[in-house]
């Protein structure tokens, strides 16, 4: 974060303080106090990232995520993992969707691991610049959980409700809450491929495969 903001500098810092608001907005953390963290949790608490990027328009968009390397060690590769769509699946749909002419949308779910609840005790870390500017987000809740370390620079230590990018199991838990939330709408997973789900839409089947965040929805009228 600190090279990108000496290099967008204004833009930068803007687009950093878009990122951290949409974190404030959607609860992905509450603020703890150093002191009631054990020596464990401190120490094994994961950093925190920050990573800026220059869009067409000129404007810098900024993505926060943790550290999960700290993690490993923690889960099987099997308790992380999760199915995505085969390409087989893709295409056999695509020749279905023309055959049948249906309309084709193709979207993706904005902050979509943001939308899964945590289901872990994560403590994360903000430091220096980053502490700073997630305080000016909202001084209320933040400044008073405010520290600073033995080089006198600022730190935050927040608990993660949401499964937030970098988090080993975030891809899952967003699978997963896709899932719920289709099956509770009416969509029933098909049994040869679970990143597509079917439902019938007034007379007609809808089709939504799944690539993590990624969604292909088709309709004879979208």
């Amino acid at each position: 974060m600190g090279a990108g903001i000496k290099k967008f500098k204004e833009r930068g810092e803007a687009g950093v303080t878009k990122e951290l608001t949409q974190m404030h907005d959607m609860d992905v953390f509450r603020p703890v106090a150093r002191e009631s963290l054990t020596k464990e949790e401190r120490t094994k608490a994961l950093s925190s990232l920050m990573f800026l990027k220059e869009k067409r328009d000129m404007s810098v968009k900024a993505q926060m995520c943790a550290d999960g390397r700290k993690q490993r060690g923690d889960w099987t590769k099997q308790e992380t993992t999760l199915p995505t769509v085969s390409t087989e699946a893709v295409f056999i749909t695509a020749v279905v969707d023309a055959h049948e002419e249906h309309d084709v949308a193709c979207f993706d779910i904005p902050g979509a691991f943001l939308h899964a609840d945590s289901d872990e005790d994560i403590t994360m870390i903000l430091k220096g610049r980053l502490a700073e500017l997630m305080v000016k987000v909202a001084p209320n809740l933040y400044r008073k959980y405010i520290s600073v370390d033995a080089k006198g620079s600022a730190i935050l230590y927040v608990k993660m409700q949401k499964a937030i990018y970098g988090l080993l199991r975030s891809a899952l838990l967003f699978y997963t809450k896709l899932v719920s939330d289709l099956e509770n709408t009416g969509f029933k997973l098909n049994p040869y491929d679970l990143c597509v789900a079917n439902a019938d839409i007034e007379g007609s089947q809808c089709t939504i495969a799944f690539y993590v965040d990624d969604l292909f929805c088709t309709h004879k009228k979208i």
